[in-house]
């Protein structure tokens, strides 16, 4: 049984993502921000900024509130905590946090001029949703969200392709909205004319075991409980509420970190349902793309697109590096995109920014 769970999703989605004080106008590129934080019985509280390669040392007050001004912060969309004696703690003042298993960190949006693709502007935008659901393939309850595109309500006969959009290790099904601004990003590509409309599924990833890159054996059961969760569950109830258009040509699966060793591994694997594959700082190994490898003539003639990125400074770099390397030994079509950078959100969503315009074109 599925419950939509529209109103909080879209709460969620909309968050103005700005601390105590931010002094932002639609024209800044960067803005002073005020931070504070009502700590009486601190002895050193300081602020951990994403964008600062240092902890900030913040100033006590008379009533026991410390609090520090920065006269810029650059445009950008930062997560941001305090450390109050040594013990990282949310923005109380906040309810901008980021998406994961545990609530660790608080967000920070400085919108660019002119916008970003990933700042709010004026233009149509489309819905999302949320989804609760009963797990065949896990026997447990999980949750799931959902973009459709703006005009997705307007016209009722009209199709549309899907994409699978996935998150990494530390997050959940809303990072890609909390934190890449993907409903924001395909909304500005496709007012423009740049990008297909599409519906865009984003599920929790931690179907099974979380498991680092070396221990195989653990890997293999989190990834054959993602493919079970994917294949019984989320995509049947997409089938069965939403306007899919028919046909591997219209899916698409893509991700980043563990959800680009995801993409890779459930993708390549299953080329009669995904023509389109990307992975971003993917956490793969050469094992991942292994099933195009053996079948290079008949994997080409399937493979729409096979899109690899990752940032010269990423932890990752070397696995991607050899994962292309394999690829071209091998004569797979593939398209490898080395930027600057490292394993972040700033780097990810510009990865979006560019394979979106590709995905689903003729």
């Amino acid at each position: 049984m599925t419950c939509r769970i529209c109103a909080e999703i879209k709460l969620l989605a909309v968050w103005l993502f700005v601390c105590v004080s931010v002094a932002v106008g639609e024209q800044e590129t960067d803005a002073p921000v005020v931070f504070s934080l009502k700590a009486p019985h601190a002895n050193k509280v300081e602020l951990c900024g994403e964008w600062a390669k240092q902890n900030i040392p913040m100033n006590r007050g008379d009533d026991g509130t410390w609090s520090v001004s920065l006269e810029s912060v650059p445009a950008g969309i930062w997560q941001y905590s305090f450390s109050v004696d040594g013990v990282k703690v949310l923005d109380p003042s906040s309810l901008a946090i980021r998406p994961q298993p545990e609530f660790r960190k608080s967000v920070l949006q400085i919108p660019s001029a002119p916008p970003a693709p990933w700042d709010w502007q004026d233009i149509p935008h489309g819905t999302l949703h949320g989804h609760e659901y009963q797990s065949k393939a896990l026997d447990t309850r999980r949750e799931l969200a959902v973009y459709t595109p703006p005009g997705y309500e307007a016209d009722s006969a009209k199709r549309f392709p899907l994409l699978v959009l996935q998150h990494g290790a530390g997050g959940n099904q809303l990072s890609w909205i909390e934190r890449g601004k993907a409903h924001w990003i395909l909304d500005h590509l496709i007012d423009a004319g740049k990008a297909r409309p599409m519906i865009v599924l984003m599920m929790n990833g931690h179907s099974g075991e979380l498991a680092p890159p070396g221990d195989k054996a653990r890997r293999a059961r989190g990834a054959e409980a993602f493919r079970r969760e994917l294949f019984e569950d989320a995509l049947p109830l997409l089938e069965k509420n939403y306007r899919l258009a028919e046909g591997r040509e219209h899916r698409a699966i893509v991700g980043l970190s563990m959800g680009g060793w995801q993409s890779l591994t459930i993708g390549l694997n299953a080329l009669d349902r995904f023509a389109w594959v990307g992975a971003f700082s993917s956490s793969a190994d050469v094992e991942a793309v292994q099933p195009v490898l053996d079948a290079p003539q008949k994997s080409n003639e399937k493979l729409k697109l096979l899109w690899l990125a990752c940032g010269r400074n990423d932890r990752f770099l070397n696995g991607n590096e050899a994962i292309v390397g394999a690829l071209s030994s091998s004569g797979i079509h593939h398209h490898w995109h080395l930027t600057d950078g490292s394993h972040s959100w700033p780097v990810w969503r510009s990865y979006l920014v560019e394979i979106a315009p590709l995905l689903f074109q003729e």
